[in-house]
């Protein structure tokens, strides 16, 4: 498809002064050394300069920089065997024309006695992500005065031996969100590697009984650690059995403030949903239909069959947000507000990528956005970091920390909005 296309016309008289005064300074600032040879080859004619001049201005303009940015010499004017003229791009001017996706240019030439004009048209597949308003509107604008503690203190709960990237990449997926300040509330065992990992983060381990997991000697740590929190997530490879079922119960049911309840939370909650129901505070689940079959005792087969029904019911049932994941992630309130999404990719399909999602929305949310748009934004995000992994490496390499890397990228999309 043509993507851009530049034009520019050029008086031949102004380049033949230019040529009989400034020869050399003007040669040096605008061609390369074959386009100089191709120059003298052909007599220093007027017109065939005055036509490269043009075809270096009109591949700026498709370009959208101008000359400027991408400077004359990233911009080469050659010519086949029959004098059909063509381009190579160089630094800023191949950088450029990759971001807009332009794969090919072709370029037409034309002059007469007093004009040359040059015609370029590009094609390719457009990168450009179009990113709609009702989202864009979503993203926090920053004030030039904030600091650490504006960006909300995120406690991400997660994380037990074998399971350290759980707690590494919702940790790390809130920090790529924007958070302040992140906490990683992790076992003791796990100290050592999370502390080498997490370099940004703020690691806090809990008593453990050496165990390598959360156990109930971790609750009255863990509830002295997060009071100070905006907000909280739960869940990442904490594992399952009755000791930390009954200390996410006491989590739930002490904590006031939003919790996110992922992986491991869900499946525990899931051996007693009741705590959801007697929860105070604003919870937001994220169960993929697996997981959401557990809690509701539904089969994954008729989960799929009515995705948005079934989110509505849980939320309804259990006074959540709930984000059912997967192709065309739903979130809802179960009352007025549901939201489809259109970003996203089978790449994402990974070990991990829950994770992240975990981390991105906990951040979003701990920055003073209400918990349905915190988890909308978070989804819509997270599924573009996707589509950009995608485009450089395809979906079948895609691991969760290609998403992780991708997080400020997909977020930049959303920045301009406030720019234009």
């Amino acid at each position: 498809m043509i993507l851009s296309s530049g034009v520019d016309i050029v008086d031949v008289y102004r380049i033949e002064n230019i040529i009989n005064n400034k020869r050399d300074k003007f040669y040096k600032k605008v061609f390369t050394l074959i386009e100089k040879k191709y120059i003298e080859e052909n007599n220093h004619n007027p017109q065939t300069i005055a036509g490269m001049f043009a075809a270096k201005e009109a591949i700026s303009k498709l370009l959208g920089t101008g000359i400027g940015k991408v400077n004359f010499h990233h911009i080469e004017i050659l010519h086949d065997e029959n004098k059909k003229p063509y381009i190579n791009l160089y630094d800023e001017g191949l950088k450029v024309c990759s971001q807009l996706g332009i794969d090919n240019i072709n370029l037409s030439i034309s002059h007469e006695k007093k004009y040359a004009i040059a015609f370029a048209i590009g094609y390719g597949k457009d990168k450009r992500v179009q990113v709609p308003k009702e989202i864009k509107r979503l993203l926090p604008k920053r004030d030039k005065s904030s600091h650490k503690g504006t960006f909300g203190r995120v406690g991400i709960i997660a994380g037990s031996m074998g399971m350290t990237g759980a707690a590494y990449l919702s940790s790390m997926a809130s920090l790529r969100t924007g958070s302040g300040l992140v906490y990683s509330i992790i076992p003791e065992s796990l100290k050592e590697i999370l502390s080498i990992k997490l370099t940004e983060a703020i690691i806090k381990p809990v008593e453990d009984d050496g165990t390598g997991h959360f156990t109930m000697n971790s609750f009255r740590q863990i509830i002295e650690i997060i009071e100070d929190m905006d907000i909280i997530a739960i869940g990442p490879g904490i594992g399952v059995d009755d000791q930390r079922l009954e200390l996410i119960r006491k989590i739930l049911l002490e904590y006031k403030k939003p919790v996110v309840l992922d992986a491991d939370g869900i499946n525990l909650v899931s051996l007693d949903p009741t705590i959801l129901s007697y929860r105070q505070g604003p919870t937001i689940i994220t169960p993929h239909p697996g997981e959401l079959s557990r809690l509701l005792g539904v089969s994954i087969n008729d989960i799929q069959k009515g995705r948005e029904e079934y989110s509505k019911f849980t939320s309804n049932k259990y006074n959540t947000i709930t984000v059912l994941k997967g192709a065309n992630t739903v979130v809802t309130d179960g009352k007025e507000k549901i939201y489809i999404n259109s970003t996203g990719n089978p790449g994402m399909a990974t070990a991990g990528s829950g994770d992240v999602l975990t981390g991105m929305i906990t951040s979003f949310v701990g920055q003073g956005m209400s918990p349905y748009e915190g988890a909308v934004l978070g989804v819509y995000c997270h599924g573009l970091a996707g589509d950009l992994v995608s485009r450089d490496k395809g979906e079948y390499g895609m691991i969760a920390s290609d998403i992780l890397n991708n997080i400020p990228y997909s977020i930049k999309n959303l920045e301009e909005f406030y720019n234009n």
